[in-house]
């Protein structure tokens, strides 16, 4: 967890002091008697539609037809959490997503396939595993329904299933051979279909990407099943997109480390520290600190909410994928202490002294609030802020929260309304609140946003 020297060590504590003031069937040919209809692939195409070599596309075989591949506006691509590398026999789940800029399309299908780099036409690399309901061909057009296709045809073909989907996105994982063969290519198409039943107005996509062997050494990742992805301030699970996000597990980095030195001259964070990787959804995460034990990331733009997996790659290879709830917000204070007395990461505005009860740090000067003071608290989770803050770069400025009116703050039981709510560093959120006329001691500190509710029993310690 971020606790005390996690927090200070990672530059969190740098990032607040120093912006504290405001700061992604197989096809038949359908022939009714009367009338006699053409319909396009449904449930997935026939074998080799991929455009690898020895395969064609459906817009050359013309269960599609449309605009010429790759020219009607839109992209396939591939997600793969280890990379452009392998570490043989490791599985790992691979996405595809399919954009498409045609605003009548409603249905997406996919057909892709790992080939040898040594034997592109007809080299079969690994085997495929469902995820969905999407399914699984030979090169002799049977479903394969046992752990591998016959050796007289031994390509794989995982295609889609059914004609529903309105997303664009599909998962599948890929378990590469069990030894080193090289690198490796897989190909695939996309198809961005008008839903008219017809053949036609379709759009067909491809890309590829090729795969290095990775000698991997040492034991693998692996986050924690339950509890393993939460919120970087509460520790409540869920992923906020932007947001500041910790992963706890095993064997998550081989040594402890920051970001220092590797935000660019342009202010990225970086994606990787010591070949340590983070993805979530597929997307890659900007990565402040890692450790064996616990990674802290701050969470991509994601683009939709739901379950969706996370991984981690080091140099050992990738993690099996844990789902995690993508949610609008889940807020959650910093905080300088967990326990015996949970209390905030806050700063007094005027003089940008730390508010806390005196001595709780050795070497670092910490007061109490007085009632009057105007406090800084600074948190994570908080959702949308107008304008938006786009996330793996260097923020300094004031963007306020977008649901603003809906945020309730009490201390010590009296209402309070911040004179500002809303991002002042990327993934920081933070909040001007005036201390009310309280007694000396600790007083709960309360906030409430779009009945989200930051962790309990958060105190703020005042003396008059």
């Amino acid at each position: 967890m971020w606790n005390r020297v996690d927090w200070r060590e990672s530059g969190l504590l740098e990032i607040m002091q120093k912006e504290r003031i405001l700061r992604l069937a197989k096809f038949s040919t359908v022939l009714l008697t009367i009338p006699i209809l053409l319909f396009a692939y449904s449930v997935g195409p026939d074998p080799r539609h991929t455009g690898a070599p020895g395969d064609q596309t459906c817009a050359k075989a013309g269960c599609h037809t449309g605009t010429a591949v790759n020219a009607g506006g839109g992209k396939v691509e591939l997600q793969l959490p280890g990379g452009l590398t392998y570490v043989p026999g490791q599985k790992q789940r691979i996405t595809v997503v399919i954009t498409d800029t045609n605003a009548t399309t409603r249905n997406y299908g996919f057909q892709a396939s790992a080939r040898l780099g040594s034997n592109e036409a007809n080299g079969q690399a690994g085997t495929f595993t469902l995820v969905g309901r999407d399914l699984i061909l030979c090169a002799d057009g049977r479903e394969r329904t046992t752990a591998a296709c016959p050796s007289s045809a031994p390509l794989e073909f995982v295609s889609h299933g059914d004609s529903s989907n309105r997303t664009g996105r599909f998962e599948f994982d890929w378990t590469p051979p069990s030894t080193d063969v090289g690198p490796v290519k897989i190909y695939v198409a996309g198809n961005a279909a008008n839903g008219n039943g017809s053949n036609t107005g379709d759009r067909i996509y491809t890309t590829s990407v090729t795969l290095t062997p990775s000698a991997g050494g040492g034991d693998r990742p692996a986050i924690t099943s339950s509890g393993g992805v939460v919120n970087g301030a509460s520790f409540a699970a869920g992923v906020v997109a932007g947001s500041w996000t910790t992963i706890f597990g095993s064997n998550l980095a081989p040594a402890l480390k920051t970001w220092d030195g590797l935000i660019d001259t342009q202010g990225n964070f970086p994606t990787a520290i010591d070949d340590v990787r983070v993805t979530i959804d597929g997307l890659p995460a900007y990565i402040n600190f890692v450790s064996a034990n616990q990674i802290n990331v701050q969470a991509p733009a994601l683009t939709r909410t739901g379950m969706v997996p996370v991984v981690v790659t080091t140099p050992a290879g990738a993690s099996e994928s844990v789902m995690a709830n993508v949610v609008r917000e889940a807020p959650g204070l910093f905080l300088f202490t967990q326990s015996p007395i949970r209390y905030p990461a806050a700063v007094r505005a005027t003089d940008g002294r730390f508010i806390a009860p005196a001595e709780l740090f050795p070497g670092v000067t910490t007061e109490p609030a007085k009632p009057g003071d105007i406090v800084l608290l600074f948190g994570t989770g908080f959702g949308p802020t107008t304008p938006a803050v786009v996330p793996g770069r260097v923020f300094s400025g004031a963007a306020p929260l977008s649901d603003a009116g809906s945020l309730q703050v009490r201390i010590g039981g009296t209402d309070v309304v911040p004179s500002f709510a809303g991002l002042s560093g990327s993934g920081l959120y933070q909040f001007n609140v005036t201390v009310p006329n309280l007694p000396d001691g600790n007083h709960r500190i309360e906030m409430l946003l779009n009945e989200q509710q930051i962790q309990s029993d958060v105190q703020l310690a005042v003396r008059r």
